[in-house]
């Protein structure tokens, strides 16, 4: 059975989510406008021509009004409503790869954590993306639905030590307060009072003294938090730290630090060893699935002895974590391992010394209990740059707090100049993401390709088809040339979570591995609609720009042969068949103003695969200013959805020939459910298969099936 592919269908929980309760007015109060204006200040400086959105409330356990969480938009456009800022986050997400330079990674949004007490730091964190009101508010929702009912909503959102957390409420007075990774949960307001009451009295008699030292600095800060000194602002950085890794977390925030830390190591600092392949887990902790965490990740979680079951682990393990990680992997390094404190400024001299000698390091921020990977500093005004393990990738966090820091920087040996570099398969190169890698077939003959800084001797390949956790030997003692042709027998079976794995030796010793980021998939059948590139859909073509050109992604196409078709109105124009990606249009061919379809579909030896969905252009000529062509208006659409909040999926039906059916597959191509369509129509689908059952969250297609023009959806069902 096929499988079809079409655009994707993101399902977000569309709510208008409540903003939290404002407090009351907490010891030490800074007003309202000052605060504001300090957000403003800083952003004018950090995100220019931003437009201000929203100002959430973050509350202690008390309830008084701690600090305020300011949301804004970099294009400077109006600030839109609450469920498309949550869409577009989701969307953000994925347009992170594995090679993305974050520090050129730019969000339509941006946010500024701003202390509403005058004995905390000033400006607390900031950067691009936004906070967890908008990135998992929704999710803690559903989640707090189940024990609240339905009449759920967000009541406050602690910001105390030692981290952020989520109160819902429902109207008989019942509250639930989960962490942020939902790896806790307090079924009232007083259990988890009385748990950070503890936490408190437990950090002031190991530090005492610490509180009260940290609010006198913290207070001399703010008479210049109005007066940022841009002319003297001075930012470090390890060399390239703009591709340093970005791991989604899992096992605990230390050790998705750590693995980053080591994934920069292994990429810059000649240690090739220490991520040696990808592989997909379910995370029990946040209740999702994580399909990219590298190996080293999982070395780190247990040479740092984390308690996996919320993700916490002491500072005394991490030091010593990072040198067994190191060692088990054949590298000798060493490890600075400094705690902060008010009297050696929050190790700031260690942090810009390290940083100076291009050393990355796990910096824990013990006043929320969290570890970050940081690449960098910036002077005068004391902030740190780090990769977040939360929902943002780069921010910037003020270096002191309410408790003490902690260091743990690692300083690589000489390591090996051997490197090897997988570049084809990648699989999903998408940030936690799946459904987006290659997709081979079976009787297909595959060029594995890499590179090698240093050659080695040989290279072994290995092939796993459960997403990393196993592996079997495909070819050993290959050549280190750059390649190895693989013939997928056709005896294999389809697979929709296939990774490779390259392991480089000189002689018997291993000196350096890589393996595919993400998931691939192997079918039988016939191919994919080859991925359309030129021109985009929709837009007009001027006749300087002739002649036109119409271009299919061929390395992702998988086919021997590639057909292209013509349309205007109901005649075909113009037909190529070929192995060429491109199909050049005769000019004489076109006129002005018309407008022009065409669709694509590909060939493999299992034989002729579906046509691509539509894409449309016309020609306008120079200097002509004309309206934009109405946009090209689907078959069928998906309204958004959360697949726990709704019983049903709704296929808005706009257009069907008689007797057509809505036809959903799963990753596989297998027949899930069909739906009979009456035109027009809304087409609901309870999301089980043919027998009844409740489908799992994951990727499917459905596809309206009936009439000449097939067009097909991807869908994403998540928890």
């Amino acid at each position: 059975m096929k499988m079809f592919a079409g655009l994707l269908a993101l399902f977000v929980l569309a709510v208008a989510m409540p903003m939290p309760e404002t407090g009351a007015t907490p010891p030490n109060a800074v007003p309202f406008e000052t605060v504001r204006n300090v957000a403003l200040t800083w952003a004018a400086n950090e995100f220019p021509g931003a437009k201000l959105g929203t100002a959430i409330p973050y509350v202690d356990e008390n309830g008084n009004t701690v600090a305020w969480m300011f949301h804004f938009r970099t294009d400077g456009k109006a600030f839109p409503n609450y469920s498309q800022i949550a869409a577009d986050v989701q969307v953000e997400r994925q347009t992170l790869t594995v090679s993305t330079d974050l520090s050129r990674w730019r969000s339509k949004y941006s946010h500024m954590l701003v202390s509403a007490r005058r004995d905390r730091a000033p400006v607390i964190r900031f950067g691009y993306g936004t906070s967890e009101y908008y990135a998992i508010a929704a999710t803690a929702l559903a989640r707090a639905q189940k024990s609240l009912g339905a009449n759920a909503r967000l009541s406050r959102i602690y910001f105390v030590s030692p981290s952020t957390y989520l109160e819902f409420e429902n109207p008989a007075g019942k509250s639930t307060v989960l962490s942020e990774h939902f790896e806790r949960t307090w079924d009232s307001r007083a259990a988890f009072t009385g748990y950070v009451t503890q936490a408190r009295a437990q950090i002031r008699q190991q530090y005492p003294g610490e509180e009260a030292a940290a609010a006198k600095y913290e207070s001399s800060r703010w008479d210049h938090a109005l007066d940022p000194k841009l002319a003297s602002l001075s930012e470090t950085f390890v060399p390239n730290y703009g591709l340093a890794p970005f791991y989604d977390w899992s096992y605990g925030c230390t050790p998705t630090s750590g693995a980053m830390v080591c994934g920069y190591v292994d990429r810059f600092q000649r240690s090739g060893r220490l991520v040696d392949y990808f592989y997909q887990r379910y995370d029990a902790v946040e209740g999702e699935n994580d399909w990219q965490i590298p190996n080293v990740q999982l070395e780190c979680a247990i040479a740092m002895h984390t308690d996996t079951s919320y993700g916490g682990t002491t500072t005394n393990n991490i030091a010593n974590g990072l040198l067994q990680v190191g060692y088990s992997n054949g590298y000798t390094w060493s490890v600075t391992n400094v705690q902060g404190r008010t009297g050696n400024d929050w190790a700031w001299s260690t942090i810009t010394s390290e940083i100076n000698a291009g050393h990355a390091m796990i910096w824990s921020a013990l006043w929320e209990a969290h570890s970050l990977a940081c690449f960098g500093y910036r002077t005068e005004d004391k902030f740190v740059y780090v990769h977040n393990t939360w929902r943002t990738p780069g921010e910037w966090w003020a270096h002191s707090g309410s408790d003490v820091s902690h260091v743990a920087a690692v300083s690589p040996d000489a390591g090996d100049a051997h490197d090897i570099r997988l570049t084809y398969p990648l699989g999903d190169t998408y940030y936690n993401s799946t459904g987006n890698g290659e997709v081979l077939y079976a009787g297909d003959t595959c060029r594995v390709t890499w590179e090698s800084g240093t050659p080695g001797a040989s290279v072994d390949i290995d092939v796993s088809t459960d997403g990393g956790h196993n592996w079997d030997a495909l070819a050993a003692g290959v050549a280190d040339s750059g390649a190895y042709h693989w013939y997928i027998p056709l005896s294999t079976p389809s697979c929709d979570s296939v990774r490779l794995r390259l392991s480089q030796y000189n002689g018997s010793t291993l000196t350096s591995a890589d393996g595919s980021f993400g998931s691939f998939c192997l079918l039988h059948g016939a191919p994919l609609p080859p991925p359309q590139i030129a021109p985009r859909n929709g837009l007009p073509i001027r006749t300087d720009s002739l002649p036109v050109v119409l271009e299919v992604d061929s390395f992702k196409a998988a086919c021997d042969s590639i057909h292209f078709k013509l349309v205007q109105g109901l005649d075909t124009l113009l037909e190529q068949n070929g192995p060429s990606a491109h199909c050049a249009l005769p000019d004489s061919l076109l006129q002005l103003y018309k407008i022009y379809k065409w669709i694509v579909r590909g060939h493999n030896q299992w034989g002729w695969g579906n046509w691509s969905t539509t894409w449309s252009f016309r020609i306008v000529p120079v200097g002509v200013e004309e309206e934009k062509p109405a946009a090209v208006v689907p078959p069928f659409s998906v309204p958004a959805v959360n697949r726990l909040a709704s019983g049903s999926v709704q296929f808005d039906v706009r257009a069907a020939a008689p007797g057509s059916k809505m036809i959903v597959y799963d990753v596989l191509g297998n027949v899930v459910r069909e739906l009979a369509v009456v035109q027009p129509s809304q087409l609901t689908w309870d999301m089980t298969d043919a027998a009844g059952r409740k489908l799992v969250a994951g990727l499917y297609f459905a596809r309206l099936a009936g009439g000449a023009n097939q067009p097909t959806s991807k869908l994403v069902l998540l928890d």
